[in-house]
C-alpha cells in the first residue's frame, strides 16, 4: 500500500514539476518568438505592429482588404490585423493590445451586418490564452473573469499553451497557410463562382455587443485616432435591410461622427460573383477592387494625408 501511495505522490510530483518548467519555457518562447501558421497575423498584431493605418476584424477583413493598396494611395503603412473567427469582444482586446503599445492614425473595424446578433458567436478567445500573464492587461482581464473551472484550469502550464504546442506542430506538418507581411490573406479566384445566398432570419442587436462597440469609439477618439467601420460587401441577401443590427452600429456611429459604410448592400459587388471565393468573403481580385474603394472613402475622411 505505502508504494502504491509513493508510486501516486511521485507521479504528481513529477507532473507538477514538469507543468511549471514547461509553464517558464512556453512563457519566453512566446515572449520571444513569432508563433507560425495561423497564430502569425495574431501574435504581430499583439506584439509589434505600428503602422498607420490598423485593420481589426475577421477573415471579411483578412481576406478582404490588401494593406499594399491602401498603403499606395494614402502614403501611410498599414497592417491587416483580421483574424479569422473571431467576435466583437476579440476585436476590442486587438485594439487594447494595439494602444497599449502606440496610437496608430486610423483604425478600420469591419464586421458582418449580423454581428451584433444574439445568435452569432462571440469568437474563438482560448487562442489568446498563451497571451495571459505575459504583460497584456486586456487579456488578462478577460481571463481573470471566466468561470472558477476554467481559471483552475488556466493555472496549468499543459492546458494554457497546449493550443501552441500542438497547432506548431500540425501547421508544420500540415498547414501551407501563407499570409503577406502585412497581414493579408489573398484567396484564390474559384473555378465556379458562388451565387447568392438567402438568409432566412436575422437577429436584432443585443445590449452587451452594442456597448463594446461603444466602448472601442469612445477609446479611439479618446486617443485622437480616425475610426472608420464599415460592412464588407457579400453574395448574401437578407430578410431585411437594412439588416437591424447593422443599422443599431450605424446609428451609433452617426451618434458619435464616425464614418460607417454599409458595403454589404453594394449593388456593384452584389452583380459581381467573379469577385468572390463564396458567400461572405472576397477573392484577391474583389479584395483589390474594395481595397480601391476604401482608399478613396479613407483620403476623403483624413484630414494630413501623407502623399
Amino acid at each position: 500500500m505505502r508504494k502504491v501511495i509513493f508510486f501516486i505522490l511521485s507521479t504528481i510530483l513529477l507532473v507538477v514539476m514538469a507543468d511549471v518548467i514547461l509553464g517558464y519555457w512556453s512563457i519566453s518562447y512566446v515572449k520571444n518568438h513569432h508563433l507560425p501558421g495561423r497564430y502569425q497575423p495574431l501574435d504581430k498584431l499583439i506584439k509589434d505592429v505600428d503602422t498607420d493605418i490598423l485593420l481589426i476584424g475577421n477573415s471579411l477583413i483578412q481576406n478582404g482588404l490588401n494593406p499594399q493598396i491602401l498603403e499606395d494611395s494614402l502614403g501611410m503603412t498599414c497592417y491587416n490585423g483580421g483574424i479569422a473567427g473571431q467576435g466583437l469582444d476579440f476585436f476590442e482586446t486587438m485594439v487594447d493590445c494595439a494602444l497599449q503599445r502606440y496610437t496608430p492614425r486610423i483604425v478600420v473595424l469591419a464586421f458582418r451586418p449580423e454581428e451584433m446578433g444574439e445568435n452569432v458567436g462571440a469568437g474563438l478567445y482560448e487562442v489568446l490564452r498563451p497571451y495571459y500573464h505575459t504583460g497584456y492587461g486586456s487579456i488578462d482581464e478577460h481571463f481573470d473573469n471566466v468561470s472558477p473551472s476554467e481559471r483552475f484550469l488556466l493555472k496549468s502550464s499543459l492546458y494554457r499553451f497546449n493550443i501552441v504546442w500542438a497547432r506548431i506542430l500540425i501547421y508544420s506538418l500540415f498547414d501551407r497557410t501563407e499570409y503577406t507581411s502585412n497581414g493579408f490573406y489573398e484567396s484564390k479566384v474559384p473555378s465556379v463562382f458562388p451565387v447568392i445566398r438567402t438568409i432566412d432570419k436575422v437577429d436584432t442587436a443585443v445590449k452587451w455587443k452594442m456597448d463594446c462597440m461603444e466602448r472601442i469609439i469612445q477609446k479611439c477618439q479618446k486617443r485622437g485616432i480616425k475610426l472608420c467601420v464599415c460592412f464588407p460587401p457579400s453574395l448574401l441577401k437578407f430578410p431585411c435591410t437594412p439588416v437591424p443590427c447593422a443599422a443599431a452600429v450605424e446609428n451609433l456611429c452617426k451618434r458619435y461622427g464616425v464614418s460607417c459604410f454599409m458595403d454589404y448592400v453594394n449593388q456593384d459587388f452584389l452583380d459581381a460573383p467573379e469577385l468572390f471565393s463564396d458567400n461572405a468573403h472576397l477573392n484577391i481580385n474583389g479584395a483589390n477592387v474594395y481595397s480601391r474603394l476604401m482608399a478613396s472613402r479613407l483620403l476623403r475622411l483624413t484630414v494630413n494625408v501623407e502623399r
